[in-house]
């Protein structure tokens, strides 16, 4: 089963180019990421609120779209100059500068968040607008981007300027237009780029790890602020055995099934790994959590927390793998949803019965994530990948 997906503007008559491997300037900018997913993951696990999860969520979100947009530019245009390096400064200073602010909300007034992200976003907007000086499908492209980034930070700017309560609309449309794919317009005669698939699954696996990166960190940081227990060990050694099972799921399939066929197909594949990304991330808070014990019990908000991880980990899963080129499709996706189905039904059982500790239910994702692999690489060698000869492909 493919995703369904509108039909794309007219092919790109841009001449072929052969594909080149990510900029260190790219693995620079995405350090930041580690420092602000590290804030906002902190900033929930001690205020494991309804409100604050999905305050946290929603940030991490407006902060990973700077990174989507960023990399799609790249993707089109690898440029590596001084004004490029300047641009990507600025972004990170006011990523982390934004960040910050949002893990002192209590102190400080969301529209300090605002402006700190609206100076990021009109980074990323002149990024485009230099891409759109140019020739060609690109720029052209470019400038479309760069009018809705534009677009997308003047209703954050007003947003500022609004009384509290209602500004949340123009900053719900800000994120509107930040997160619908450009490709997507129908009716549009716009010429779709080449788009570089090597380039793409590299910043994707890239951003991947850094995300899993985090989850190490995340937990040794709360076994280091005590000591070493043995469940702190059990824990920790089930943490490890879930990460690595990710790992090999991930990197033996997602990047080497490539992209399928046309520009919103690769827009709406990079958006994909969002909730994948997210998963991780509550993943770690969720071990975090289990890890934190008062009195002798463990925080029951690892329960939730944990389950969402899975459903964020294999739906995300399920969406990119529906994006590529494995065929068939059926088995993995039907795997990746039973696996998150599973998950949500482990969690649901544990919550509901008290003599079921979380410690049960961590051992239990970890078996269904084991699980999950080893049956996922046996259905990857009843696949195939479709060849294009290159890695750049071309619009459909």
């Amino acid at each position: 089963m493919s995703l369904p997906l509108p039909h794309q503007g007219p092919e790109s008559t841009d001449p072929e180019s052969s594909p080149q491997p990510v900029g260190y300037i790219e693995l620079f900018y995405d350090l930041i990421f580690v420092a602000a997913t590290m804030v906002l993951s902190n900033t929930f696990a001690h205020h494991a609120t309804l409100g604050t999860a999905g305050t946290a969520v929603l940030m991490f979100v407006l902060v990973w779209l700077l990174w989507f947009h960023s990399t799609i530019l790249m993707n089109l245009e690898r440029r590596d100059d001084g004004i490029q390096r300047a641009l990507i400064a600025i972004q990170m200073l006011f990523i982390i500068l934004t960040t910050l602010a949002f893990g002192g909300r209590e102190d400080t007034s969301v529209d300090y968040v605002a402006f700190g992200y609206g100076i990021a976003l009109l980074a990323v907007a002149a990024a485009h607008h230099r891409a759109s000086r140019g020739s060609g499908t690109s720029a052209r492209w470019a400038a479309v981007r760069r009018n809705r980034l534009l677009q997308a930070g003047v209703l954050i700017v007003l947003g500022i300027f609004i009384p509290d309560g209602t500004d949340f609309i123009f900053y719900a449309g800000a994120i509107a237009i930040l997160i619908l794919p450009t490709s997507l317009r129908r009716g549009s005669r716009l010429p779709i780029p080449r788009i570089d698939v090597h380039h793409l699954t590299e910043r994707a696996a890239l951003l991947t790890l850094i995300m899993c990166g985090e989850a190490f960190v995340k937990v040794s940081l709360v076994v280091s602020n005590g000591s070493i227990t043995r469940s702190d060990i059990i824990a920790i050694v089930i943490e490890f055995v879930v990460m690595f099972a990710l790992f090999w799921t991930y990197f033996d399939d997602v990047p080497l099934a490539g992209i399928r066929r046309g520009a919103l197909s690769a827009e709406v594949w990079l958006l994909a790994h969002l909730p994948l990304q997210i998963g991780i991330v509550a993943l770690a808070i969720g071990m975090s959590k289990f890890l934190q014990v008062t009195a002798g019990d463990v925080h029951s908000e690892a329960i939730p927390v944990l389950v969402v991880a899975f459903l964020g980990i294999y739906g995300g899963l399920a969406l990119v793998g529906m994006l590529g080129e494995r065929m068939p499709q059926q088995p993995l996706l039907f795997l990746r949803l039973a696996t998150a189905g599973l998950a949500l039904t482990a969690g649901v059982v544990v919550w509901s019965v008290q003599s079921l500790s979380p410690g049960m239910l961590v051992v239990a994702l970890a078996v269904l994530a084991v699980a999950h692999g080893i049956i996922a690489s046996i259905l990857r060698g009843r696949t195939s990948v479709a060849s294009h000869g290159s890695s750049v492909i071309k619009a459909n």
